[in-house]
Order: C-alpha cells, then structure tokens, then sequence
C-alpha cells in the first residue's frame, strides 16, 4: 500500500471519529436538554406547592385568630369555638394530604375555598349565638329584676301583714282584756252566804237537818249586792261545793258540769248551778241542790260563780 492510500484510510477513520463525537455530543446536548426541561418543570410545580401550602397556611392561622377574637365567657360560645377549630383542623391535613401526597393542587384549592367558606359560616355563626344570648342576657336581667321586685313586694306585703297581725294580736288581746274587764265588771258580787242542809218530808214538807246522814238537799240562799253596770234580769251562778277531803262533789246527771275561771283561764267544775231574778239592787236569793248520795259529815267549802268569775265564797258543816 502506498503513503498516498494509507493517507486517505486515515482521513476517513479520523473523519468517521469526528461525526461520531459529534453525534454523541448532539445526543448529550439533547438529554441534558430534556434533564434541564424536567428540573424547570419539577421547580414550576415545587413552588406551586409551596405557594397553596402558604396560601393553606395563611388561611388557616387566620381563621384561627378570627375564632379566637370570639372567644368570651360564655360557656356554650367557647365550645362551639372549639369545635369549629377542630373541624378546621381536620380540613386543613385533608388539604396538606392532596398537596403533597397526591399532588392533586387543583382539589387542595377547591379544599381551601371550602375551609375559607366554613369559616365564614362559623364566624356567622358564632355571631348570631353572641346575639341570642345578649337578647337572652337581657331577658335574664329583665326577669331577674322583675322577680327581686316581686320577692321585694311579697317581702313588704309579708311586713305589712306581720305588722298588720300583730297589731291585729294587740287588738284581740286589749279586746280579750277589755272584755274580761266588762265580764268582771258585769260580774254580781255575793254579800252574804249561807248553806243549811234539809231533809224531804212526804208531800215536799222541808224539815232542817245538821247530821250528815239525814241531809237530802242543801239550800244555798245569798245577798247580792248592787252592780249598776250590768242590767236587771235572769242571773246564773255556778256552785261548787268542796267536801272535807277537798274534793269537788260533782255528778254530772244532777247538773254538775265545768266552767272557765276568766280570772286565769283555769278550767273548774262545779257541783249545780241556778238563775235568780236579778232586780239591779241588792238581791235576797236562794238555789236548792238535791243530795243525789249520802254525804260525809265535816266541813265543807263553797265557791260561787257568775259570768266567768268568783263572786262569793262560804262554808257549812255536817255533824
């Protein structure tokens, strides 16, 4: 082979490396190409993902400080505050999940329109229970003073009656004494008393008696004296009659009964009781009691009775 072929050869090869090289280098050209258009696009989409995470961010701390700027002292308006922040909370991380985990931005927008729009109505409202409540507030103070007004008045009312039942006490009393006065007043005072036992004769003849044993009826004759106050007329008195052991001799189917000493509201049974024409002056008078019993001989006592009060005492003995 001669130099001048062996130049040519040489040419060829060297020609053949040469648009070799330069296909390689157009091929890198090209991937690096489509590397750096991948690498652009990757940063484009990063940024966008940034831009709605601030933009999800923002959002949401303001909602947040909105909620907050609502907060009072209002038990049930807190709760409902805190619930709301819940829910926006578990909006936001559904948002967080579609803009990195799924890279579906056009839904996390959506998403955050959404969370925008809830917290709009959560703060409508919050503020529309804020109202309620101020219209229930006022309510409360309205009805509050109306029942101290009326607890005030029945407390008045409560005075008033007390006062009024008091002095209405203050009445009945002085009345209660005061008729006590007039009955003690009205009351007929007995003079003079004396008691002689008898015993029945046939046909009704009276013969007098001192013995004990022979006694069937004590007559009992007194002498009033004059009270002006109270009129003329049918006057009863009460006897009571005290045996010598000191006890009262009282049978109830001869008249016995019980009467009320005005003097001091003691209850005192009597033995037998009668009327007498009272003639406003001083009386002579007698009452007849029937022994329905024998009696023990001794001393005996007498009390007498009129219009609620002791007006006499005596004293008989039976031998």
């Amino acid at each position: 082979m001669n130099s001048s072929q062996s130049k040519q050869n040489f040419q060829a090869i060297a020609i053949a490396i040469i648009i070799g090289l330069l296909g390689l280098n157009g091929y890198q050209w090209y991937v690096n190409s489509k590397l750096s258009g991948a690498n652009q696009t990757q940063k484009s989409e990063m940024m966008e993902l940034q831009k709605v995470q601030e933009e999800l961010d923002q959002d949401y701390q303001t909602a947040l400080e909105s909620l907050e700027e609502m907060r009072g002292d209002n038990a049930q308006l807190n709760a409902l505050i805190d619930s709301q922040k819940g829910e926006l909370k578990t909006q936001k991380d559904k948002i967080n999940n579609l803009i990195w985990s799924k890279k579906e931005l056009d839904k996390a927008k959506v998403e955050i329109k959404n969370l925008n729009a809830n917290v709009t109505k959560y703060l409508a409202d919050i503020q529309q229970l804020k109202e309620e409540n101020k219209i229930l507030t006022n309510d409360n103070q309205q009805l509050t003073l109306r029942v101290e007004e009326e607890i005030k008045a029945k407390e008045e009312v409560i005075v008033a009656r007390n006062a009024l039942s008091s002095d209405k006490e203050n009445l009945t009393k002085s009345i209660t004494a005061l008729g006590s006065k007039v009955d003690m007043a009205n009351a007929i005072k007995i003079n003079f008393l004396e008691v002689k036992g008898y015993e029945v004769k046939a046909g009704g003849k009276l013969k007098e008696r001192s013995k004990a044993k022979d006694v069937k009826m004590l007559r009992l004759c007194f002498l009033t004296e004059t009270n002006m106050v109270t009129p003329a007329g049918q006057k009863k008195f009460f006897i009571r009659l005290i045996n010598p052991q000191g006890e009262t001799i009282a049978i109830d189917d001869s008249g016995s009964g019980v009467i009320t000493n005005k003097l001091d509201n003691s209850q005192v049974r009597y033995t037998t009781s009668g009327e007498i024409a009272y003639k406003n002056e001083d009386t002579n008078a007698c009452i007849d009691w029937s022994v329905p019993s024998a009696l023990v001989k001794g001393d005996y006592k007498v009390e007498m009775y009129n219009n609620g009060f002791l007006v006499g005492k005596g004293a008989f003995k039976l031998k």
